[in-house]
């Protein structure tokens, strides 16, 4: 038997913590258990896949970054915060050149889904950005110091294996990404075999 849906009674906000809010909320089981639940409540993230180059020598583009929760750098993919004007893809584009100095041709959302729906409230999005090129300077927020490097498609795997990618959205992106080229790659194999 699935468990039964609590129902929302009261909300309190606890600390507004610029990017998000934790919110206390009171929920009321339907044996009529009532409990309050703590909830980070922020806007939704994006992570963008930026690939550069052709098909047979793409790289994709990897940032670098001082995590302060976890006190060390991160190896991730160029994102941040969706506002609440932009898309996923429009939010993708704009990170990915403020971060980097990078823009690109066409992009698509390749997934949504929720980061942790235990205590957050919002969704992580990727964005699959292609034919990226160099176009500019940089636009860091006033605390951000990125370091931005083109890597090997084939290197993410080892870059995860050996803790270099930690953060648990950037191996999401990871997952994602090579499920949309696995699928490109089908693609284009099965046009190939009836193009003959």
């Amino acid at each position: 038997m699935p468990p039964k849906a609590w129902k929302l009674k009261k909300s309190r906000v606890i600390a507004d913590c610029r990017v998000f809010k934790i919110i206390g909320e009171t929920f009321r089981n339907p044996d009529g258990r009532e409990a309050e639940f703590y909830i980070n409540k922020s806007n939704d993230w994006v992570q963008c896949a930026a690939l550069v180059g052709d098909a047979d020598g793409q790289k994709i583009i990897l940032v670098n970054q001082f995590r302060f929760g976890v006190r060390k750098t991160s190896w991730e993919f160029p994102g941040g915060i969706v506002e609440k004007s932009e898309t996923p893809v429009e939010a993708a584009r704009r990170e990915l050149e403020e971060e980097t100095g990078y823009a690109g041709g066409r992009a698509r959302l390749l997934a949504s889904y929720s980061p942790n729906p235990a205590i957050q409230n919002n969704k992580a999005h990727v964005v699959l950005i292609e034919n990226c090129r160099k176009v500019g300077g940089v636009h860091w927020d006033e605390n951000e110091e990125i370091q931005t490097k083109l890597c090997r498609i084939d290197d993410l795997d080892k870059m995860v294996a050996s803790g270099k990618i930690y953060h648990s959205i950037a191996i999401n992106v990871v997952y994602f990404l090579q499920k949309a080229l696995q699928k490109r790659a089908q693609r284009k194999k099965a046009n190939a075999a009836v193009s003959k």
